[in-house]
């Protein structure tokens, strides 16, 4: 069968690759996923997504079988369409292995947050507290549990997935996950405390500028990654 999804869409899933690819979100391991219909949605194959090319990108139905793309499914695909089938409000996943939220995967602790920007993710990440791939559809749905109605969870020994409106809202979480874990990592290692936000706070601070600050941040992000920034 042919693509569904839009040139534009598969487009800017290149584009997406590219972002967390150059950020370090993701290095050989990793997917992005975005609902195409209520019945399909379109993913990164089983590469590396520095290396995608968009006859690579594959679209699933919700039983997980292949409908269009070259490429080979990724291991996790059901945890993707877990959370998609738990989440109606989830249109896009960013999964990857960033370091810093990788230290608190390998503790299985959650990450509460301290920094500003990580208030787009609420007041706390939470985990899965399974050293496994969620390979199948019971684990896929376990992942998706755990996420709950959070923007994103850790996975214990296995890096993290973060949700969106779309796939950049869904990269920029992914950023600021990574962001918010390498400030309090280094705050905590120079001895200092992080003053973590309530869930209230959070909400206010999210609130802030919700509409534009993850738009702001994916327009520079991309800018960056693809050498476009005004003085290159």
């Amino acid at each position: 069968m042919t693509y569904a999804s839009t040139p534009e869409l598969r487009a800017l899933m290149l584009r997406a690759c590219r972002v967390l690819h150059h950020f370090r979100i993701v290095e050989g391991f990793g997917h992005v996923s975005v609902r195409v219909t209520d019945e399909r949605i379109l993913m990164t194959p089983r590469i590396a997504l520095g290396t995608v090319h968009e006859e690579d990108l594959i679209e699933l139905d919700m039983d997980g079988r292949q409908l269009a793309g070259g490429g080979r499914p990724a291991l996790e695909t059901a945890m993707h369409l877990a959370v998609y089938k738990r989440r109606p409000d989830v249109v896009s996943i960013a999964r990857g292995h960033p370091r810093n939220v990788a230290a608190y995967s390998c503790a299985a602790e959650p990450l509460r947050i301290a920094h500003g920007f990580g208030a787009n993710l609420g007041h706390l990440v939470p985990v899965f507290a399974k050293p496994v791939l969620a390979a199948n559809p019971e684990l896929g749905a376990d992942v998706a549990a755990a996420l709950g109605d959070h923007v994103g969870v850790i996975l214990q020994a296995n890096g993290m997935l973060a949700t969106g409106m779309s796939i950049p809202h869904a990269c920029v979480n992914a950023l600021f996950m990574e962001e918010t874990a390498e400030l309090q990592l280094k705050a905590m290692a120079a001895g200092l405390t992080p003053k973590y936000y309530t869930p209230e706070g959070a909400a206010r601070r999210h609130g802030d500028d919700r509409e534009h600050e993850p738009v702001r941040a994916w327009d520079y992000y991309a800018a960056e990654a693809e050498g476009t920034c005004a003085w290159e």
